[in-house]
């Protein structure tokens, strides 16, 4: 089966129902942490943060809540996908699961977050795995 790369995002005003922040902030941050060993995990992480950003779980936590629900994710600079989006190299980026020995995939979704001059999130972008 041939893995494509779908871009998806996600709009301020963008509304969702399903579970709460408390339930799926952790089961992100576990996924970021989490070794991908398989197509469905893979899977089951791009549906997780796409449901977390349309959600707008992370809307409006500062930079330290953010590092605190789902960990410090790395600075926008390292990622050209972030200046091609419009965030800045102070943003975050978040790659969803590490590289395993026992799976080959070839991609990760990821989650841009983009931060205001307040310190607060105002944006996220998705990108997802299919």
């Amino acid at each position: 089966m041939r893995k494509v790369m779908v871009v998806a995002t996600l709009m301020a005003g963008a509304c969702a129902s399903g579970p709460g922040a408390q339930e799926t902030l952790p089961k992100l941050r576990a996924a970021i942490a989490s070794e991908v060993t398989s197509a469905e995990q893979n899977a089951d992480h791009s549906a997780l943060v796409e449901q977390v950003s349309q959600a707008r779980h992370l809307h409006g936590l500062t930079r330290s809540e953010l590092e605190d629900r789902i960990g410090p994710g790395e600075p926008c600079a390292r990622h050209p996908v972030c200046s091609e989006r419009g965030f800045e190299s102070d943003d975050r980026y978040y790659e969803i699961g590490r590289p395993s020995e026992s799976y080959v995939v070839r991609y990760r979704p990821a989650l841009l977050v983009g931060i205001n001059r307040f310190g607060k999130v105002e944006r996220t972008f998705v990108l997802r795995t299919e």
